[in-house]
């Protein structure tokens, strides 16, 4: 991520109150005289347009749609309920033709003040940032970094998520190599360490061999890395990347639904298939960026729609376990919202579901 983001100074304070108060305040229709003059002065603005579909870009549509947009200059761009705050790309890298546009939830929001200003930081939740048109690039080892060196990994990123964790032992088995495929830990061994988390999908079509299908659910960096297993066991690729891809279970006569699952999870598919209690110790990160065919959102085991099991159909997305749902606290249960929300709640296989791209 964002060493990037020397900028946060000029408006990290404001945004800081409005993440912490925003869910109560978009739902007034008098949300102050500083936000209503703000809003006024945005509408003014020649540009104000392009900053806030550049901001947006940072995510999806339905997404977008929730999350409040504010300008680098403090104006208030769009105003949103979903806990979401989304900015432009900063004028230092649009500048020079790079795009940086982000959407922070409330905890990475408490971690840019605490990196911004060099404070200690600590999280008892999870944390979840999109940054899905890329960015401007930053040192993979050095939070300080102003620039590329030889010695400070600089890495420019493509679409991506970014994931705080509330104890670093939760990453310890994430590489901290960006060139290893999949995600990577940045700043490692320092307070400000997290996940970066590429998705970039490959252009969904039909395909025709079982590799091609499970491949399908990956970041395209991950492709030839990952190991590939079809659901009879059968070896399809070798892999050391750390995940296992497989295609579209044969359960399903229609549509599509690989996936492709790291350590943590590959446990966790084992305890919710033979019905096993779950426990983890990791954050554990999986790939579905074919979508899926549906699943209940309160039931694991509902085969089918029903009038009270909230069956909902996703698009592109990622799946994230954690160890106590404890650090969930924060994200819904609501699949209609826009963002992240808690899949199979009050269960031992409880997991966020974090859509990236709109269903169809």
């Amino acid at each position: 991520m964002n060493l990037r983001y020397t900028f946060l100074a000029i408006l990290l304070a404001f945004l800081l109150q409005i993440t912490a108060c925003g869910k109560e305040a978009t739902n007034q229709q008098d949300t102050g005289e500083s936000a209503k003059g703000m809003a006024m002065e945005s509408q003014a603005a020649p540009d104000s347009a392009a900053l806030l579909a550049d901001a947006l870009s940072a995510t999806y549509q339905a997404h977008a749609a929730g999350s409040t947009v504010m300008g680098w200059d403090g104006s208030m761009l769009q105003q949103g309920d979903n806990g979401f705050v989304c900015m432009p790309t900063p004028e230092m890298f649009a500048n020079r033709g790079a795009d940086a546009p982000m959407c922070l939830d409330e905890v990475w929001m408490a971690w840019a003040d605490a990196w911004q200003n060099k404070k200690p930081f600590s999280t008892d939740r999870l944390g979840i940032a999109y940054m899905l048109a890329g960015d401007g690039g930053a040192s993979n080892i050095d939070p300080y970094a102003e620039g590329p060196t030889d010695d400070n990994e600089w890495i420019v990123e493509g679409p991506h998520l970014m994931l705080i964790a509330p104890d670093a032992s939760l990453l310890a088995d994430i590489p901290t190599d960006p060139a290893y495929g999949g995600p990577y830990v940045m700043w490692r061994g320092t307070e400000y360490e997290h996940v970066m988390v590429p998705v970039k999908a490959a252009p969904l079509v039909e395909t025709t061999t079982p590799l091609a299908d499970a491949l399908s659910a990956s970041d395209t960096a991950m492709t030839g890395s990952v190991m590939v297993m079809d659901w009879e066991g059968n070896e399809l690729q070798a892999g050391e990347g750390g995940y296992t891809c497989m295609p579209t279970p044969p359960s399903m006569t229609y549509g599509r639904a690989p996936m492709c699952f790291d350590r943590a999870w590959m446990a966790w598919g084992d305890a919710w298939q033979n019905k096993k209690p779950f426990k983890t110790d990791r954050l554990g990160i999986s790939y579905m960026l074919a979508g899926d065919e549906g699943a209940s959102n309160i039931d694991p085991f509902a085969q089918g729609p029903a009038d009270d099991n909230q069956w909902v159909v996703e698009g592109p997305h990622m799946m994230l376990i954690v160890p106590d749902a404890a650090m969930l606290a924060g994200i819904t249960r609501d699949p209609e919202q826009g963002g992240p929300y808690v899949m199979w709640d009050g269960t031992d296989y409880a997991h966020v579901m974090v859509p990236v791209a709109d269903r169809d």
